[in-house]
Formats: C-alpha cells, structure tokens, sequence
C-alpha cells in the first residue's frame, strides 16, 4: 500500500498504533470490537481465547486508531503459549500508545501484577490505564474508591486512569478520546473504510472457534484450534465455500465435539455459517470435520498461520520439529 504524504492533511489527522495489554479475559476483545462495530476478535468466556495480534483500523473524525489486540499476557504452560505472550509484549514495546485494561471485579491477580512490571519498563511509550467491566459491580460507589487507590499507588505510570464497561459500550467513546491526545499528528496510515488485515482464510477460522467454545462451554480446552483448509468464492452467485477442520489434542474430546449422532458438530456448524452470513453478506457453505492431532500446537505451520515466532530458547520442548507439508487450497 502507498501512502502519499500532505502536509495540510498531516496538520489536521492523527494516526497512530494501540495495543490493547491485559491478562486474559479481561475484555481486550470486546473492547475492539465495540470500538470497531465489527466483529474482527473472537469473544469466549474462556480465558486465553486471543491467539495472535488482530490488527484492525478505526478511523473517527481526524484520527485513525490502528488497534492491536494481544494474546493475554499469562503464565505459559508450553511452547505455544510463549509464544503468544512473546508477541503481546513485543506488540506493546513497538505502540504509539497503550491501553492497559484490567478486569474490575478480578483486580490486581500476580498476572496483572506481572503485566505493570512490564510496562513499567517500556518508559517511551504513553500508557491508558481503564477498569473494565464496571457493570458487573453491584455497588457502584466502590468503583471510584477503587480507582482513586490505583492513581495513588501508580502515579504517573500510566498518563489517565478511566472506568468502562465495554460490553456495554460505556466509556468507550471517552477511551477514544482520551487515546487520540497521545497518537502522533500523521497522514492517515490507511483508507477511512479500512477494517483489518485479517485473511478471511483467518477470519472464519476464529469465527467457527468462537462459535464451537460457547457451545461446548467447559468441556473443551481453549487449546482447540480450527484450520480453514478452503475458502472459495463463486464467481456466478458470490457464495462463498469454505471447509474447515477442527484440531483437538486428546481422542476424548472427539466424541464431545461430534456429539451424539453427530448432533453437536452440526450445530457447531449450523451456528458458524449463520454468523458468516452475517459477516460477509452472502450465503455461506460451510463443512466440518474433526481431527485429534496430539502436537498441533507444535507444528511450525500453525505458528506462521498465526504470525508467532517460536521462541528459540524456550524452556519447553519442542517435540514435533517438522514442518507442516499437507497442501491446502
């Protein structure tokens, strides 16, 4: 993409790279997608949801907000893992500014606790603190008690310190705001109905995850993963064809997925396609099957799929070293 510079355009815009932080589940998701109003992350109430960096572009008025939403910065439990956390904190260190989002009701666990040390190293870059989830407190008059004891306690870390709910779109527009005090004056980085950088290859992927973890609810580790191996539209009629497999780590889970008589993958299938639809405004054909593929999350395949880096001096073993050689279309 070109990008032509004007400098009476570069006096009145701003453009710059927010990268949502925070451990998992603390709304970072739903954030961008209120803010977006698209659905460009996938939202679980598992935790840990978000595999790599989703880029998406909001572009208000003047300013245009190029948001990264990272993987939940955690303790990892293997390669994959790592990897996921790596690229989060890569993504903060490399922002215009940075929106730190903690969950109100959890508040400050070892893993938020982790996140400030972190941040407190990135002395550079322009940081937003945002309790998140207010409206899941029953009495509200703790909210701003609670709030006041994290400005005395962190000071001038963070450059403002705000109360959301971006479930229900409070507060958000006020973030929005507040973020375009701190992005640089800058021609518009992309075109103003520019959404995201997501293959649509990548897109039905996560859409058909999302779709498959509030079905199963907790049976299923958040460690499923969906591979979309087609994805092909008719040139006649627009419909799109897409074929899917989902990749499960244990032969247990397989009989929970399928279900009984099959009943669950359809359903899983059935609610995905619906979705689809809605996103992308056409009829969707959409095929499932399920595989148990023990080290999925070790192939190198998947950590290109998903941007990861594998970390080259992990603590966890790498134990499937060969690549990913099945062709796909």
């Amino acid at each position: 993409m070109t990008i032509e510079y004007n400098e009476e355009q570069h006096n009145e815009t701003r453009a710059g790279f927010v990268a949502i932080v925070g451990a998992p589940n603390a709304g970072k998701s739903t954030f961008l997608n209120t803010c977006i109003g698209e659905k460009v992350a996938i939202v679980s109430p598992k935790e840990q949801t978000t595999r790599f960096n989703i880029r998406a572009v909001l572009t208000e008025g003047q300013n245009q907000f190029i948001f990264v939403d990272t993987p939940g910065i955690h303790k990892a439990r293997r390669m994959f893992d790592e990897a996921m956390v790596n690229t989060a904190l890569e993504a903060s260190i490399n922002a215009d500014v940075i929106l730190f989002l903690v969950d109100i009701k959890r508040g400050f666990t070892d893993e938020v606790l982790e996140i400030i040390e972190h941040l407190k190293e990135v002395r550079r870059i322009k940081k937003v603190f945002a309790f998140n989830k207010a409206d899941l407190v029953k009495d509200k008059k703790d909210i701003l008690p609670k709030l006041e004891e994290v400005k005395e306690k962190y000071g001038d870390l963070f450059e403002d310190y705000m109360i959301i709910s971006a479930n229900k779109n409070q507060g958000t527009s006020d973030v929005l705001d507040t973020l375009a005090k701190h992005i640089p004056e800058s021609p518009l980085l992309y075109s103003e109905d520019y959404l995201t950088d997501l293959p649509m290859k990548l897109i039905a992927s996560e859409e058909t995850r999302e779709k498959a973890f509030y079905l199963l609810q907790n049976e299923i580790p958040y460690s499923m993963m969906v591979e979309t191996l087609e994805y092909k539209v008719n040139p006649d009629d627009g419909s799109v064809r897409i074929e899917q497999v989902l990749l499960l780590e244990r032969e247990a889970h397989k009989k929970i997925v399928v279900g009984n008589k099959g009943q669950m993958i359809k359903k899983i299938g059935m609610t995905a396609r619906k979705a689809l639809e809605e996103f992308l405004q056409v009829k969707v054909h959409l095929f499932l099957r399920v595989k148990v593929q023990p080290n999925w999350a070790q192939d190198n395949f998947y950590y290109k799929m998903f941007g990861l880096d594998k970390p080259k001096d992990s603590k966890f073993e790498d134990t499937n070293k060969k690549s990913h050689k099945r062709k796909r279309k």
